[in-house]
């Protein structure tokens, strides 16, 4: 029962933080009312879409885990 529970929070908080990103990040609105996050949005959104370039650190993790190789 306490697993249930926990996964339903752990999915609802995943729901809401992608509602969010595209509600704040890609469409703009809610930009007056949170001023410091939309820009962290909708970077945030950019990388989900594949148009930003990965940060140096992630790709040196790659490379550490031999995913990628160039």
């Amino acid at each position: 029962m306490t697993a249930i529970v926990v996964a339903s929070l752990l999915l609802l908080t995943l729901i809401i933080a992608i509602v969010g990103v595209v509600v704040v990040g890609l469409e703009g609105r809610g930009v007056a009312r949170l001023p410091r996050l939309a820009p962290r949005l909708r970077r945030a959104a950019r990388h989900l879409n594949g148009e930003a370039t990965p940060p140096p650190a992630f790709l040196r993790l790659l490379r550490r885990l031999h995913v990628i190789t160039s």
